[in-house]
């Protein structure tokens, strides 16, 4: 799975302010409401029905607080979900983000090949590599010509893209709004949340969101070491300061943060959650209130403080890059850290390499609210064209959005058995052709994407212990009432304000200003621009209504 991609919820949190609209949003301009693309005072759009797919049977069965689907076995018989001719063996075009390698080339890559064969298309695929992705799109939005079928939006904040999106890109209301996407069985297996944390644009539908699990930025933990040193799975606030403290020492410690976007620590979501403190944004009688301002965001810092200054946290955490976080975390230097959710995976599990159990934390205060995620990375949408031609880019998307259980999940996920994978003792077991040909080096998925479920080929004790720690804490989780709403604000100041909370954070934590002047950082946020999102958040709000 992709965890860098998560980690863009992580830096959400880390700024614990527009930045729910600013990353969500990816877009906004015009009037205080959002101008043109605002929904307020306009027609909906109807979400799309919910059919959900019946799929194999789960060892145990996920439920409507975001829990997944549990397997600890990969199924024994496939289902076909698509059955007629995908595509009309045109060459089509896309462009999506990568956060690894680039792909082989088509003509030495089995399996492109072998995809392009299942959808009947010559499907020549762009990878942007991440840190490139923000000037890409700004100078493919400023030509507005020669643009690819398929452009993938991330949650990153893409001045004036809505406009962009609107004006170049197709309207999908007819096709996937309401019943109409049940022409797309693959489609309307998407939950309704992801939907509405793409959000419409103008009342309309113009995108197919990359769905992600409920569970936002998670604090992994290495459960061979605290076995080890008896710390319990659950604690109170008291017990996780002394195991950190446990954990630490002769070049060892407790936990490992890292930078965030702006010079944060996206680590604060973990701990707000577990204090309960509101998921960026409160909603009362239709008004938006900021965390930043609530008591239990200010016990969050100070949990956070007391930490670095029983020198539990790893010193260089405000400029080591997560990659290197990670690595300290799977080679042990670290024994926790906390990162996207998707880092629950069989790639994190390989690192590790069978030298600790992996763990998940979790929440430890009183009356926790775990913070959930927006439910989608980004979203697909498709180059203005004849309506049979956007119905053929909607069944590739379809294509590559088959849910786990399916011949069409099997080639998207993992190639080509006997290529890239082969099955033994039921389960996958990859070949080494799959290290570079992959849904990863080659990001099909970003075209389209199966609602996932948690199934770790290998590792079933893990998968179990991430089912058990979803069914303790989801029920308590809460998402940010902001996903999916409009704000211009947010967009054209959310790095200013998104920077001064940021940076008050680091400041407040590591001790180069006192708790006191966290309430004249919050301040300065709300005259910078945090006043005026919630105010445009509340007239979203109201409009969604």
């Amino acid at each position: 799975m992709d965890n860098t991609m998560d980690r863009r919820a992580l830096f959400r949190g880390a700024l614990g302010v527009a930045a729910a609209s600013v990353l969500t949003a990816c877009g906004g301009g015009g009037s205080s409401s959002g101008g043109g693309v605002s929904n307020a005072g306009k027609q909906l759009v109807p979400w799309p029905a919910y059919v959900p797919f019946a799929g194999p049977k789960p060892d145990a069965a996920g439920d409507d607080t975001g829990v997944q689907n549990l397997y600890l076995k990969y199924p024994e018989t496939l289902v076909q979900s698509v059955n007629d001719t995908v595509g009309d063996g045109s060459k089509v075009t896309a462009l999506v983000v990568t956060y690894g390698p680039p792909p082989t080339p088509v003509t030495q890559n089995r399996y492109w090949q072998a995809v392009n064969k299942a959808l009947n298309v010559d499907l020549q695929v762009t990878v942007v590599p991440d840190p490139e992705y923000g000037q890409k799109m700004t100078t493919l939005m400023a030509s507005g010509s020669d643009l690819p079928d398929i452009i993938m939006f991330t949650n990153l904040a893409l001045p004036h893209s809505l406009e962009f999106i609107q004006a170049s890109c197709a309207d999908l209301s007819e096709f996937v709004g309401g019943d109409a996407v049940k022409q797309y069985p693959n489609l309307a297996n998407i939950p309704t949340y992801a939907w509405k944390g793409m959000g419409r644009i103008n009342g309309k539908i113009y995108g197919i969101p990359l769905e992600r699990p409920t569970p936002a930025n998670s604090l992994f933990v290495n459960r061979t070491a605290m076995n080890e040193a008896d710390i319990p799975e659950t604690w109170t606030t008291e017990q996780y300061l002394e195991a950190m403290k446990e954990l630490s020492g002769d070049r060892k410690w407790g936990l490992g943060w890292f930078k965030t976007l702006f010079g944060g620590l996206g680590s604060i979501t973990y701990h707000a959650g577990s204090l309960g403190a509101p998921n960026t944004w409160s909603l009362s009688g239709g008004q938006f209130t900021t965390t930043l301002g609530t008591p239990q965001f200010e016990q969050a810092l100070e949990v956070m403080r007391k930490l670095v200054e029983a020198k539990t946290v790893y010193p260089d955490s405000l400029t080591v890059s997560s990659t290197d976080m990670q690595t300290h975390f799977h080679n042990g230097t670290v024994a926790s850290m906390q990162d996207g959710f998707g880092s629950m995976s069989l790639a994190t599990l390989t690192k590790i390499n069978g030298r600790f159990e992996l763990g998940m934390g979790y929440p430890y205060g009183p009356s926790p609210t775990p913070w959930q995620g927006p439910g989608m990375f980004g979203y697909v949408t498709f180059k203005k064209a004849a309506p049979e031609r956007i119905k053929m880019l909607l069944r590739i998307s379809d294509y590559l959005s088959a849910p786990f259980g399916t011949k069409e999940y099997e080639l998207a996920n993992y190639g080509v058995e006997g290529v890239h994978f082969t099955k033994e003792d039921g389960g996958i077991k990859t070949l080494e052709l799959f290290q570079t040909e992959n849904n990863s080096t080659l990001p099909f998925r970003y075209i389209g994407t199966a609602p996932s479920v948690i199934y770790l080929p290998g590792h079933p004790e893990t998968a179990r212990a991430v089912y058990d720690w979803q069914k303790a804490t989801l029920p308590k989780s809460i998402a940010d009432p902001a996903n999916g709403l409009r704000s211009a604000t947010a967009v054209s100041k959310g790095a200013q304000i998104g920077r001064i909370a940021g940076d008050g954070i680091a400041a407040v934590v590591f001790g180069r200003k006192p708790p006191s002047a966290w309430k004249d950082i919050v301040t300065q946020w709300r005259n910078a621009g945090g006043d005026q999102v919630a105010e445009e958040l509340a007239k979203e709000h109201a409009a969604a209504q």
